[in-house]
Parts: structure tokens; C-alpha cells; sequence
């Protein structure tokens, strides 16, 4: 196999059986992680029917689902773009392994959290297991593995991909020269999409679940970042030397969004231009993809040679728990709010929120770096097993280099 090119234009030597990880792409997880978990946070711990801040603001944290199915995408792309054939052996056990243990795990575990009975005192849940072995259970846990419970519906979504994936790739490559065409195609897709879903021509309607669910939702990001994975040193170089011009381009973009929003309350106003609760509003897309690129920024900035010792351990340390956070943070919210309401605490909700944020993300974090280092690691946290020896975040230098399977998840770049 022709060696794999670093984003930075530095070339790594063959890399079969080994993981190897992008620094500053590792260092997107734990970013991304805490937007979904501010996502929840505001619908768990913010009055959603009577705040048009708060919805306003969750469609500003919203970006991270197309964050996560974009590098999904493009790591995914990344890994084989060398290879000249994909082996689909290897390709459908390695994405089972990495997407549909988790989503397998945490669907039983979910499923069996969501059979349990609350209770107005501490513990706040008893399980009495009389329903979950009965016919409604059974119903009930098929709902959950078909539809994902709640966040678990993205890995639904990249395991639609997976399925395509390969014929893409393929046709991808054999297609070079339209690539940017295609790019254009699939954005002009997306913006059409959320025209259609808005307005209902002809009777087209799909439910809020099959909205997001689909993968016809997502061709700008699924698409776009196969291409990028394509072109990767020359997107990051053109990334890294615009900072300024992405940053203004995507909080203009903020502003727009949120305006539309504000406007979406008088009758006027057109519903393919309304925000707000519109998951795929087409005005919304400019500043998804705006985000994309200045979290990719950010991640560069966190792994800079420049950064402290400190840091780097604590952005690795991040990305490597930012899976098991994802797959558990429904559980820490769900208990947080039973212990708030139980001990009648009365808490604004712009205090509430970023409280919430830390002590759910923190918690997950110390969970997935627990449950990393036993026998259920792989299930549980989507990670290879760990050693107790790296509990505490120190800073792996040479990132760059080989190294074994350490991380996990669809966001990964594992050489095939």
C-alpha cells in the first residue's frame, strides 16, 4: 500500500493493522461531544415552549449532529483514500466492531433505563423488571434498536453510510474531475431538501423521526466530506490560512439564522426562510458548515507545538472518552434532573444549563474512562480495552506516528 499523507503534507509510513490518528481531528471529539451534550442540556434544563432564546440557541448548538456525520465521513474516506480496493470483510467487521457493538449495548441498556420506575426520593429509579421480558416490553425494545433512542439515531444514520459507502467511494474516485461539481451538487441538495420538508409539494411529508433518521437528510455533509477526505492537505492548508474570513463569514451566518428565527413568528414570513425548530432549514446549513470549519480550527489550535504539556494530555484524554460520553450522556441527564427536581431546587436556567454541561460531560468522561479499562470496554465505551497504567491524561507525543487501537468510534482514521 502507497504510503498515507499526513493533512500536513508529511508523509507516514505504511500503517496496515495499525491505527493512526489526525492530532488536530482528535481534537474535534471532545468539542463536538459538548455541543450535543448542550443540545440536552437546554431541552432538559431550559422552558423550550416559552423561550425563543432557547430555541434560538439550540439551533446554534445543533451543528454537532452534521459535525459528527461529516468527520465520520471524511475519516472514513481518509482511511481508504490510499487503498485501492476495499476489502468488505474487513471494511463491514471493523464498522460493526467500531458502531454496532455501541449501538447494540447501548440500546439494551437504554431500553432497560427506560423500563424503569421513578420514585420521589433517592434513588429516584427502581426497576422492577415485571415489563421488560412481557409482549409491550418486546415492542418496546424493537422501537428502540429500529429508531435509536434518542442521540443513538446518528450512528443509525453513519450506519446508512456504511452501507453506501464503498459504491461512493468508488464512483468517487472514478469522478475526479467533477468532484467540486458534485460538492456544489450536494449542497444545492441539501438547501433543496429543506425547501421540500418545509413547504410539502405534492403531499411530500416525512415525520420529524424519519427526518433525521434518513440519510437522504445529510448529502451536504456525507458527500462533502468524502470529497474533502479526497483533497484533505489541500482543504486543511486552505482552512488554516482563512481563519479570519471563516470565523466572520460563519457568525454572520449565526446572525442570519437567528433573525430568521425571530422572524419566523409573524405569519409573513416565508416557511422555507423559518429556523428555529426547522432541523433542516436551508438557512441553517451555511452556518453548520461554518461551525465545521471552526471547530476543525479550534482542533488545530489545541494541538499546536505551542500548547502546555497540560492541555495536549487533556485535549487527548478528551478524545478518547468523547465516545462513551456521547453513548451515556442520557443517563447522567435524565438522573440530574431527578435530583434537581427531588431536592427542589429552583435554579435558573442560565445557570442551570452550563452546570449541567459540566457535570454531565465530566461524568461521562470519568465513566468512560473507567469502564475503557474493564472487559466491557468495547460494548460500553466503544474503545478497545485500555490498561489502568494510562488512567491519568498525559500526553502521548508523536501522534503523528504509529500507534495501537487506543480510540474508538466512527470518527476514528483507521488504516485498512
Amino acid at each position: 500500500m502507497p504510503p498515507l499523507a499526513r493533512a500536513d503534507g508529511v508523509r507516514a509510513g505504511p500503517t496496515s493493522g495499525t491505527r493512526r490518528r489526525l492530532d488536530h481531528i482528535d481534537a474535534m471529539r471532545p468539542l463536538k461531544q459538548a455541543a450535543v451534550v448542550s443540545t440536552h442540556a437546554l431541552i432538559f434544563f431550559a422552558p423550550l415552549a416559552t423561550s425563543s432564546t432557547v430555541i434560538g440557541l439550540i439551533m446554534l448548538t445543533r451543528f454537532s449532529r452534521d459535525a459528527f456525520l461529516f468527520v465520520s465521513a471524511c475519516m472514513l474516506a481518509y482511511s481508504y483514500r490510499s487503498a485501492p480496493r476495499v476489502d468488505l470483510g474487513r471494511y463491514a467487521w471493523r464498522r460493526f466492531m467500531a458502531v454496532g457493538v455501541p449501538y447494540l449495548t447501548w440500546t439494551v441498556i437504554y431500553y432497560l433505563f427506560t423500563s424503569a420506575t421513578a420514585m420521589s426520593t433517592f434513588p429516584y429509579y427502581t426497576f422492577r423488571g415485571t415489563g421488560v421480558l412481557s409482549a409491550a416490553g418486546a415492542d418496546h425494545f424493537a422501537h428502540l434498536l429500529w429508531t435509536g433512542y434518542y442521540q443513538l439515531y446518528y450512528l443509525i444514520v453513519i450506519m446508512e453510510f456504511y452501507v453506501i459507502f464503498p459504491l461512493l467511494l468508488a464512483i468517487l474516485r472514478r469522478a475526479t474531475r467533477w468532484h467540486r461539481a458534485i460538492l456544489v451538487g450536494a449542497v444545492v441538495c441539501q438547501l433543496v431538501y429543506g425547501v421540500v420538508l418545509s413547504v410539502h409539494p405534492f403531499g411530500f411529508h416525512l415525520s420529524g423521526m424519519e427526518q433525521t433518521r434518513l440519510i437522504i437528510s445529510y448529502p451536504a455533509y456525507l458527500v462533502g466530506g468524502v470529497i474533502v477526505a479526497l483533497h484533505l492537505d489541500d482543504v486543511h492548508r486552505w482552512i488554516v490560512t482563512h481563519p479570519r474570513v471563516i470565523v466572520l463569514a460563519t457568525a454572520a451566518s449565526a446572525l442570519i439564522a437567528e433573525v430568521a428565527s425571530y422572524l419566523g413568528r409573524f405569519a409573513v414570513w416565508p416557511l422555507y426562510l423559518h429556523t428555529g425548530n426547522m432541523v433542516f432549514a436551508p438557512l441553517v446549513v451555511p452556518y453548520n458548515v461554518g461551525m465545521i470549519l471552526c471547530v476543525y480550527l479550534l482542533g488545530v489550535h489545541l494541538v499546536s507545538p505551542r500548547r502546555t504539556e497540560w492541555v495536549r494530555a487533556a485535549v487527548q484524554s478528551g478524545s478518547d472518552n468523547s465516545y462513551g460520553v456521547y453513548l451515556s450522556q442520557l443517563i447522567w441527564i435524565p438522573l440530574l434532573v431527578r435530583l434537581v427536581d427531588g431536592a427542589n431546587w429552583h435554579v435558573p436556567w442560565p445557570v442551570a444549563v452550563p452546570a449541567a454541561l459540566v457535570i454531565v460531560y465530566g461524568t461521562g468522561f470519568v465513566f468512560t474512562a473507567v469502564m475503557a479499562r474493564t472487559p466491557l470496554a468495547k460494548g460500553v465505551t466503544g474503545r478497545s480495552r485500555a490498561s489502568w497504567s494510562t488512567l491519568w491524561p498525559r500526553h502521548r507525543p508523536g501522534r503523528f506516528t504509529l500507534r495501537g487501537d487506543v480510540g474508538g468510534g466512527p470518527m476514528d482514521v483507521v488504516s485498512e
